[in-house]
């Protein structure tokens, strides 16, 4: 499996729309922006949380410095907001809003980090430290394909990589199954844990960012 976390060419198409500004950024804050014109950059996926609200969501962060990073966020964020993000599983970032344009945010580290380390890729070599790219919490209904046989389950929470389930089937440790999310999204993939009726699965390729946005979205009907 290819271990590098990729975007395709639609998902380049959502970072590099050009909206209009909702709000001017002040004097104060043009050397932020400033800041993100040296900065490297990036297409990662993130996992965006709302330090108040102890709401999160995905992120597409599209360049990142020692001092702060430009994310595009799925939910909408004030000036002045405290917000953590993680490009990995284990290491969040925490730092403030402050600035925005449309559904991109400049965010102001609360003290500088290395872009090298936590621009770090997962990686499946033996021996080396094993990372997870970030995980999103969830609860949403899907149906796993299990040899022959369909059986509900709840998806419970997910990566661009595999996800964590909810089913009351019997499958196998190792066996290779199909998750469907509708009749449009489904990934096959390989039972890794199991415990009670909770299963880990890996997926056989990464999701893409339009793919992981579409699994996470809150269904209105």
């Amino acid at each position: 499996m290819d271990t590098a976390l990729m975007v395709d060419a639609s998902s380049v198409q959502y970072s590099d729309r050009n909206p209009a500004p909702e709000m001017a950024p002040d004097a104060a804050n043009d050397s932020d922006r400033r800041q993100h014109a040296r900065a490297v950059k990036v297409m990662r996926v993130a996992r965006l949380k709302n330090v108040e609200l102890h709401a999160e969501c995905l992120g597409l962060v599209r360049d990142v410095s020692s001092g702060g990073m430009k994310i595009d966020a799925d939910f909408p964020l004030e000036i002045g907001q405290s917000v953590e993000i993680a490009l990995l599983d284990d290491q969040e970032l925490i730092g403030d809003v402050v600035w925005l344009d449309g559904k991109t945010v400049g965010i102001s580290f609360s003290r500088p980090i290395s872009v090298e380390q936590i621009l770090t890729r997962p990686s499946n070599k033996h021996g080396a430290r094993q990372v997870r790219l970030p995980r999103f919490k969830t609860e949403r209904e899907v149906t796993l394909k299990v040899d022959d046989h369909l059986t509900d389950a709840k998806l419970l929470d997910l990566s661009q990589r595999g996800a964590k389930l909810s089913c009351d089937a019997k499958v196998k440790l190792h066996q290779n199954i199909l998750v469907r999310l509708n009749i449009l999204h489904a990934v096959r993939a390989t039972v890794k844990w199991r415990a009670a009726n909770m299963l880990g699965v890996e997926f056989h390729r990464l999701l893409t960012v339009e793919e992981l946005s579409e699994w996470l979205r809150v269904r209105t009907t």
